[in-house]
């Protein structure tokens, strides 16, 4: 399999190894792909200037050449025998230890900022959105309909790329996922995955109502209001989960709006506690075209 290695702005041509090829690999025949890298040769040649037996060179010639490192290139007659010339287009040789491509583009992303700093790395996305399912689902038999997630996928088209599928819907997520790197949109009315870290919240949703409730200031607060919280996964200490969520449809819209326009006084933390990634949204619709468009964060 042939592939490319990147770092730096620059690329190699690579060769995957595996197999034979893999096992006929040793200190002096990496040697031998090094020199035919730059021009053709004859065992011959390359006997002089190693200074090893010819009849070694041609062993290891045959080895290379069932292992698809080098090829042949053509050949001469001298003293009455045929002498064959063999070159190699490798560039570099590469062994795949374990089979996790990721995505890989030619765009120079920005750095992340640091509410997003844990889910990516290397200019690649390590998490899945988890979105409420739009058909009814759930004790509520609610419909989601959190479309404002495109354009926080937007958002982080700036900053990484990602494996595909980038999402899953809540009825969709399996419990080896729900232990990974989330970000969770939408209520627990219309996202179930919300009801299950509600205990874990510092700002979290009351159960019937679905008012919040905060922890940190001892405030409630009913319709129209959002969350943006950034919590250790309960269920795997070394991951996180990011909860973009609202008491309603236009509290989520908010909540999204808040991480896309106020991101820097999100990251300072929650009023009421410095270390806590938690803070309270309301959206208000200014110009008066139905749509939210501005925000103010209250804790």
């Amino acid at each position: 399999m042939d592939a490319k290695i990147v770092s730096q702005g620059k690329s190699l041509e690579t060769k995957i190894l595996e197999g034979k090829a893999l096992s006929v690999l040793s200190e002096d025949r990496i040697k031998l792909l090094r020199i035919l890298s730059k021009e053709p040769k004859y065992p011959a040649q390359l006997a002089k200037e190693l200074k090893q037996p010819v009849q070694s060179l041609y062993y290891h010639f045959r080895q290379l050449q069932d292992a698809g490192l080098v090829e042949f290139e053509g050949y001469s007659e001298k003293g009455g025998a045929i002498a064959r010339k063999y070159k190699t287009s490798i560039e570099s040789l590469s062994v795949a230890i374990k089979e996790h491509w990721h995505p890989f583009s030619t765009a120079s992303f920005k750095k992340p900022p640091a509410i997003l700093s844990d889910f990516i790395i290397n200019s690649h996305f390590e998490g899945k959105f988890v979105l409420g399912s739009p058909d009814p689902h759930g004790k509520f038999r609610s419909r989601a309909s959190e479309f404002c997630a495109t354009e926080l996928a937007m958002m982080l088209g700036q900053f990484a790329a990602f494996d595909y599928p980038l999402y899953l819907l809540d009825t969709e997520i399996r419990e080896k996922t729900k232990r990974e790197n989330l970000i969770v949109i939408g209520g627990p009315k219309v996202n179930m995955l919300i009801s299950e870290l509600n205990e874990f919240l510092p700002i979290y949703f009351h159960e019937k109502t679905f008012e919040l409730h905060s922890k940190l200031s001892n405030k409630k607060y009913s319709e129209n209001f959002g969350v943006i919280e950034l919590i250790q996964n309960p269920l795997n200490k070394s991951k996180k989960i990011l909860i973009i969520a609202g008491s309603d449809h236009e509290g989520t819209r908010a909540a999204v709006l808040a991480l896309l326009k106020e991101r820097d006084k999100i990251e300072k933390g929650n009023n009421y506690d410095s270390n806590a990634l938690a803070k309270v949204v309301q959206g208000f619709d200014e110009d008066g075209d139905g749509i939210v468009d501005v925000v103010e964060i209250l804790e």
